[in-house]
């Protein structure tokens, strides 16, 4: 007893974290359109999404029997099988959904329960057949095929119907709208509210009202009868109340559309996804409190009782809600994933946060092939109308806050998000909202030409990679949960234990290294949109270039000596880090130009400094990195140590030239060249030594005292030296002229 009792707790505490994981993943499906067309502040969006979710939760649909008896036959098993089926699911799930919430990627709960159901109740039937010495034929008795695989074909056709849907919709609402919506709003307006809100009134009717624990039957029935008559009294209303607050006032109906619309897609994604994450949990309560309550021994009990119709006690349904609604404000992975999905559907230009792939070319190429010869056959005046209309505003400077798409593409992706999933479900045809939502989303952005020619293979290559993952998930869902549920069937209480551990640890350490990435993401990205002044140019670019002229130096110093104690094991750290800072600096270099763009005019002296401070800066990693790879090379193939006269050489030439990256890097970072002499003095004289060095080399070569391979390792060394010492020198003279051009605004970033 007591070891199901601590069973039991440990799925209380799986249903916690798996409603924080769930929630912190598919709050994409109802924030998205909202973040990315500003349609509030983001607390207001928040506040208007978690009485959504309160509502959802209270307002719950009975979906809650898909745990129970949706995908296993739960009278095949006795109690202990079917709480190893439980543990295996949920302690998969929650590992599965932090690893998308880390990556920022968004998925699908609904697949992700139903296939670690599949894969657990798979293994544990298989293994308890055995036990009985049953054939394994007899498995077909154990999985609810016939329902399985409804479920998954509706989830995964939905995808392709969301796309096609959401692109056709959304191109026709921007060719009567066009992108000037103040003008079109006028006329039309009206009319486009009433049906928009009509729609989602429809939606919070179907996906709200069906199976709610806190309506009547005979309500529900009555308003089934009555649905028609509702939605016409609501397109007459609120088309009447838009027109009359448009005539007196600025009112801007989408900005209600977007909001209503948030509120609606919350409220059901708790509403019907909240099996996913506590159904689970919930339905083990109830098998334990049938099996304590029977007197039998729980591999004597069987688990028929689970098909029985079980309403989920309320206070569970309030305690799941208040977390899900704390995880909305406190989760900075939702935040992540929602990024993810309105940075593949902005209107602008920007970082791209996937590299394309063949596939994507592919894609790209084949649709622009197809798009080109279509309007070839396209009448004149057609096709002169469609660029009138289609036409996007130019000219205007992006800024920081500025939305990533506007309101028309976010109603119309909540508009349509909510009538698929409202057909789906009034014609019980299964959908993920994930799925719906996200294509819906990428098929508006496809329509509204946010896809062009300078980012299409980007955003394409990173729709792939979602449904990739979502592919993705199925597989590992079903064989992590058949592996967990594996390992718990041989060792039983003692494994779970230890992989209830694990998972926890490995939550705290996947929370722990998400905080570290975030906030080294976060101090790295110097070139932010809003920060155009010189003022801010001078306080962030020099500190940044400033710090990699001290990284270089570590990681040469590394270098010599790695080199001259023969230890390989500093190097592959130096690589790793030398990597890092190359990788910084093309994600500087990628966000240069959306830099620049935003200076002004007079300003263009800062504008070329940039340019040329991170091609100084690339140069600089190069050769740094040659220098790495030459040192690298050498001990890891055990070749000769450096002769003792080249030992001395670097021992000097590190000394000579750390002194002299101190005066470039403190130059830099204080914007003062008040002492061009010393700077002048240190490189000229290193120069000089490295030279004289070299000269020595070629005495030594041609007396032959020292090897070939020695003579093109120390040789190399001081080539590179030479060109690293260069461009240290040329950053330093970039900064000086610069300075030179603006003291004041120079003295105004260095106080700050």
């Amino acid at each position: 007893m007591i070891t199901f009792q601590i069973i039991i707790g440990i799925l209380v505490v799986l249903a916690i974290a798996d409603l924080i994981v769930g929630v912190s993943n598919d709050a994409v499906n109802f924030l998205n359109s909202a973040v990315g067309s500003k349609a509030a502040s983001f607390r207001t969006m928040l506040i208007i999404a978690s009485i959504g979710v309160a509502v959802g939760t209270l307002f719950s649909n009975g979906m809650m029997q898909i745990a129970r008896n949706g995908i296993f036959q739960p009278e095949f098993f006795t109690f202990d099988k079917v709480m190893i089926i439980f543990l295996a699911v949920m302690l998969t799930d929650v590992i599965l959904l932090d690893v998308y919430n880390t990556l920022g990627l968004p998925t699908s709960t609904t697949v992700s329960l139903i296939f670690e159901l599949l894969g657990a109740s798979f293994t544990v039937g298989v293994l308890y057949l055995i036990d009985q010495h049953q054939p394994v034929s007899g498995l077909s008795n154990v999985i609810n095929h016939r329902g399985a695989l409804i479920i998954i074909g509706g989830i995964f056709f939905s995808v392709l119907v969301a796309f096609v849907v959401g692109s056709s919709v959304h191109f026709f609402a921007r060719l009567i709208f066009t992108f000037k919506l103040k003008r079109s709003l006028r006329a039309l307006g009206p009319v486009f509210t009433g049906i928009s809100v009509t729609v989602i009134f429809y939606f919070l009717l179907i996906k709200g009202l069906e199976g709610s624990t806190l309506v009547g039957a005979e309500e529900i029935k009555w308003v089934s009868s009555h649905t028609l008559e509702l939605l016409s009294a609501s397109l007459v209303l609120f088309s009447l109340i838009t027109a009359v607050a448009m005539r007196f006032s600025r009112f801007n109906p989408l900005r209600i559309i977007v909001l209503l619309g948030t509120f609606s897609l919350a409220m059901a994604f708790a509403g019907n996804d909240l099996v996913n994450f506590i159904g689970v949990s919930v339905a083990a309560y109830s098998s334990y409190s049938a099996w304590s309550a029977s007197g039998v021994s729980p591999d004597q009990f069987n688990m028929g009782v689970l098909n029985e119709q079980v309403s989920t006690p309320s206070l569970f349904l309030l305690g799941a809600g208040v977390i899900m609604v704390l995880t909305l404000w406190l989760s900075a992975k939702s935040r992540k994933v929602t990024e993810t999905e309105v940075s593949l559907g902005r209107q602008s230009e920007g970082d791209e946060k996937f590299q394309s792939s063949a596939l994507s070319r592919w894609l790209v190429g084949g649709v622009l092939f197809v798009g080109n010869h279509t309007v070839r056959h396209l009448p004149e005046d057609w096709k002169q109308n469609l660029t009138n209309r289609l036409k996007k505003p130019v000219g205007k400077k992006r800024k920081a806050d500025d939305p990533s798409f506007d309101l028309l593409r976010a109603s119309v992706n909540l508009i349509v998000s909510s009538a698929l999933i409202a057909y789906g479900t009034s014609n019980r045809l299964p959908l993920s909202t994930t799925f719906v939502t996200f294509m819906v989303a990428m098929g508006s952005s496809f329509a509204d030409q946010a896809w062009g020619r300078e980012s299409a293979v980007y955003r394409v290559s990173g729709v792939i990679q979602v449904i990739s993952g979502w592919l993705a998930t199925a597989l590992v869902a079903f064989v992590g949960s058949a592996l967990v549920g594996l390992i718990l069937y041989f060792t039983e209480f003692p494994g779970v234990v230890v992989i209830s551990i694990f998972t926890f640890g490995l939550l705290a350490y996947s929370q722990i290294q998400f905080k570290r990435t975030e906030k080294s993401k976060a101090a790295d990205d110097l070139t932010t949109i809003g920060q155009t002044s010189i003022t801010s140019i001078m306080q962030n670019g020099k500190l940044k270039a400033a710090e990699n002229v001290k990284q270089v130096q570590r990681l040469l110093a590394i270098s010599f000596k790695s080199l001259l104690l023969e230890e390989s094991s500093q190097l592959k750290e130096q690589k790793r880090q030398m990597k890092n800072l190359a990788s910084d600096n093309k994600k500087m270099s990628d966000k240069i130009i959306k830099y620049i763009r935003n200076v002004e005019p007079k300003d263009l002296q800062a504008g070329r400094l940039n340019l040329q401070v991170f091609d100084v800066l690339q140069d600089l990693y190069q050769s740094a990195d040659l220098i790495a790879d030459i040192c690298r090379e050498h001990v890891m193939n055990y070749h000769s140590r450096p002769s003792k006269s080249f030992e001395n050489i670097m021992v000097e030439l590190e000394n000579k030239s750390t002194f002299y990256f101190s005066v470039v890097e403190q130059a830099i970072k204080q914007m003062d060249f008040n002492d061009q002499e010393k700077e002048m003095g240190t490189y000229a004289d290193l120069r000089e030594f490295i030279a004289d060095c070299l000269d020595d080399q070629v005495r030594e070569i041609q007396q032959g005292e020292i090897s070939n391979r020695l003579a093109l390792v120390q040789t190399r060394i001081l080539l590179e030296m030479t060109d690293v010492i260069e461009t240290s020198h040329q950053l330093y003279q970039l900064y000086q002229a610069f300075s030179s051009s603006y003291k004041n605004e120079i003295l105004l970033a260095t106080s700050v």
